[in-house]
Parts: structure tokens; C-alpha cells; sequence
């Protein structure tokens, strides 16, 4: 259970908060979690680092050659062209030269070999004529080209990760680079999530009228699977006030946020929102946006609460905007704002001023490099094949109108949870 700011005290808040509005208040309601575990680097990929990362090592540990070529000497650039130079040996990767070079000598060797204790410039391959144990080069070379120098990527004491990153794949190659095993990350968090509603049916069951199978427990699993939490699909829970209460007082109990879908309006069989009034510190939430305009927010038992809309389409809008960030928090993840580009829309939108739409958009590139967006076609909250088709949010502004063919406009894309 993650405790969360005690600053939901009333039920009920201003019409139409704006998005910013409403992210603020949820990133200053949020607490990160704080305990942590120590793991295996590669359990580790996605979580984050408690502590910072400290190497014990230079990286490269040695001098290194960059190509595959010749080391030489640089001393004998000084001589008149050309110059020719014996081979005495070669330096493999993992078998270094062990003995002497002259200045008239030089040695095969191969990148990421250590370079012999003598020489301290290799000749690329392409820029020697070898002839038996004979090349020839010219003096038009560098000293020190194409040799890396120990603590040229990482130096020993240096932080090479810092407390608050997401661990990323590249990272695991640099943890282990540098000889690490095990890092310390804080715990993963534990989501809880289902469904109300007597119309709701799971897979497998038989349709009967009026009912219809319950498509948000689904994408919110996918959405939740793709943040790297711990998941807690309690299912469909029935429009009854005491098991929904019992429901949600366990799941407080187990989880470290909570997620609903459908019920936390004011309906006559929205018990969710009675719940909440009486055992929760929840704000009901009207904000100017669609899809996804009611919103409830708060906690349960000091446990994080959301109460995500019932249309599919706002669902997953809200979760993407609201819930990610909310779950990037409590991992304890630095603030990042999400990815906004600039694209020319190729068709007309229809648009009230009122409200910021995020309309459902497909993000290409042209040939010539110009990044174009279209619409998925018909933008009601219940059309989630309007979500499959997507790659990108259309963010048009609260106080627009209608967009023109042409004009340049803001797109979201999805960042791969969707």
C-alpha cells in the first residue's frame, strides 16, 4: 500500500478542470514508492534505480585498438617517405603481444586488442601495402589515431547511472561493462484493477439482451503490462454496493494504486461513487476534455484511486494521460514530458471550442521527410477500433474550432502502452 497526500477533502471540485490542471494535482497527490528490493541486472530491466551506480573500473580497462590494422611506433612518422616496417607478431582480443617493438617494427593486430607496451598508433589495414612480413606506409598519419584510452567511456569513481532512471536494455549492456551483477531498484508497484457493472460479462459467457463483454479490463491489462507493474485483475464486479465496498477496502489493503472502470459517475446504480464518498478521499472530477471527461481521483485507505469512465475509448485516453504519469511517480521515475511533434493534417476535423479533443490520429512521414497526420474516421468514446487503427493522439486546443485541411497541428504519439 502507497500512501498518498491528504489533499482530497472535498467531493466535489469545479466543473471542467483543464488536463494541466489535473495532472498537477495528481502528481502532487502521489508519493514514490520507497522500499526497495536488490536484484539481478536483468530482473531489473524497466524498474528503477534507487541508488546511484558507482564504477569500480576504467572502461576500457586498457589501451585498445579501434580497427583492425597495424601498431606502430609513431615516432617513425618523422621519417621520409616511405616507410617500411617488419611485422614481428600479432595482438588478438583477449591475446595481447607480449614482446618488445622497435621503432622500425610494427604488429598485426585487431580491434579491441590491447596495444603492445611500444606502440602507441594504429594504421588501418587499408592504409598499409603488406608484402610477407613487410608493409609500407606513408608519414601522413596521426599519433594516437585509432586507439582508445582507458577510462575513455567510463572512468573508475564515476557515476555511470544516477538514482531515478528507468532501466533501460542499453543500460544492462553498461552495468555489465563495468562488472555490475546486482542493482538496488525500488519495488515494482502493485496495480489493482476491475470492472462494475451487471451488463458486463467476461469471455466465454453467453451474451444475453442488453449485456455486452467487457473490453476495458483488456486494454487496461495491455496498457498496465506495457508499464511493468504488478498486476491485480480482480474481474467483473456486480453492481453491488457491498461487495464493490469489500472489493475495494481488500484491494487498498494489497495494492499500491487502484483503477476502476464504469461506476464512478452519479447514476442511481453508480455505487462506486457512494462508496468513495463514505470511505474514501475522492474528488469527482469534470475535466474540459474528450474523450474521458468525468474523472473521479483520490484514495482509499491511503491507497491511490482512479475511476477511469466507462467508454472504452475515454478509458484508455485517461490512462494514458492521467494514470501512466501516475504510475511513472510512485516508481519513483524523474519527471519527462511526453513526446508532442508538429504534423500537417491532410483532412478536416470537426471540433467544438470548450474542450481539448484527443482525437484519434495516423502519424506518417512523406518521402521528402514532412510528418502528415489523418483521422481514424468516426471519433465517438465507443469506438475502439478507432484506438486499434491509431498510432497518435490529435491535440487540438480547448478554445479551438474546427481544423482546416492543411493546417498544422499538435499529435501525442503513443508511446508504445497503447
Amino acid at each position: 500500500m502507497t500512501n498518498i497526500n491528504d489533499c482530497f477533502n472535498n467531493a466535489h471540485q469545479t466543473p471542467l478542470l483543464t488536463v494541466e490542471q489535473t495532472l498537477e494535482q495528481i502528481k502532487n497527490a502521489i508519493e514514490p514508492i520507497k522500499s526497495t528490493d536488490k536484484q539481478m541486472i536483468r530482473d531489473a530491466l524497466g524498474q528503477t534505480l534507487a541508488e546511484n551506480v558507482i564504477s569500480d573500473i576504467n572502461v576500457p580497462p586498457h589501451r585498445n585498438s579501434a580497427m583492425d590494422g597495424y601498431a606502430i611506433n609513431s615516432e617513425i612518422l618523422a621519417s621520409a617517405e616511405p616507410i617500411t616496417l617488419a611485422v614481428v607478431g600479432t595482438a588478438f582480443a583477449g591475446t595481447p603481444f607480449q614482446g618488445k617493438v622497435s621503432v622500425n617494427e610494427c604488429v598485426r593486430i585487431m580491434t579491441g586488442a590491447m596495444m603492445p607496451q611500444d606502440c602507441d598508433t594504429v594504421i588501418m589495414q587499408e592504409d598499409a601495402q603488406r608484402s610477407d612480413d613487410l608493409i609500407r606506409i606513408s608519414n601522413q598519419h596521426l599519433k594516437a589515431q585509432n586507439v582508445r584510452h582507458p577510462g575513455e567511456d567510463i572512468e573508475k569513481g564515476a557515476v555511470v547511472l544516477h538514482a531515478g532512471k528507468q532501466i533501460s536494455p542499453a543500460d544492462l549492456g553498461l552495468l555489465s561493462s563495468i562488472g555490475v551483477s546486482e542493482v538496488t531498484t525500488y519495488r515494482k508497484p502493485k496495480i489493482a484493477f476491475f470492472s462494475t457493472g451487471d451488463e458486463l460479462k467476461s469471455l466465454g459467457q453467453t451474451l444475453q439482451a442488453g449485456d455486452i463483454y467487457d473490453s476495458n479490463r483488456y486494454t487496461l491489462y495491455g496498457m498496465l503490462k506495457k508499464m511493468d507493474v504488478e498486476l491485480l485483475d480482480l474481474g467483473v464486479i456486480a453492481d453491488d454496493k457491498t461487495l464493490i465496498k469489500e472489493t475495494l477496502e481488500n484491494a487498498a489493503n494489497s495494492a499500491d494504486m487502484i483503477l476502476t472502470s464504469g461506476g464512478a459517475s452519479v447514476g442511481e446504480a453508480d455505487y462506486v461513487s457512494e462508496i468513495l464518498q463514505e470511505s474514501g478521499k475522492v474528488n469527482f472530477w469534470k475535466i474540459a476534455m474528450k474523450p474521458g471527461k468525468p474523472l473521479a481521483f483520490g484514495s482509499i485507505n491511503q491507497t491511490p484511486y482512479f475511476g477511469l469512465p466507462g467508454n472504452p475509448v475515454s478509458v484508455m485516453a485517461t490512462c494514458y494521460l492521467f494514470v501512466q504519469p501516475a504510475i511513472s511517480r510512485l516508481k519513483g521515475l524523474d519527471d519527462s514530458q511526453q513526446l508532442s511533434l508538429k504534423a500537417k493534417c491532410i483532412h478536416s476535423l470537426k471540433k467544438v471550442a470548450g474542450r481539448t479533443d484527443f482525437q484519434r490520429g495516423i502519424l506518417k512521414q512523406t518521402a521528402t521527410g514532412e510528418l502528415i497526420v489523418d483521422t481514424t474516421g468516426l471519433q465517438g468514446s465507443h469506438i475502439l477500433t478507432s484506438m486499434s487503427v491509431a498510432n497518435c493522439f490529435i491535440v487540438i486546443p480547448q478554445d479551438s474550432g474546427n481544423v482546416e485541411a492543411g493546417e498544422t497541428v499538435e499529435v501525442l504519439p503513443f508511446n508504445g502502452i497503447i
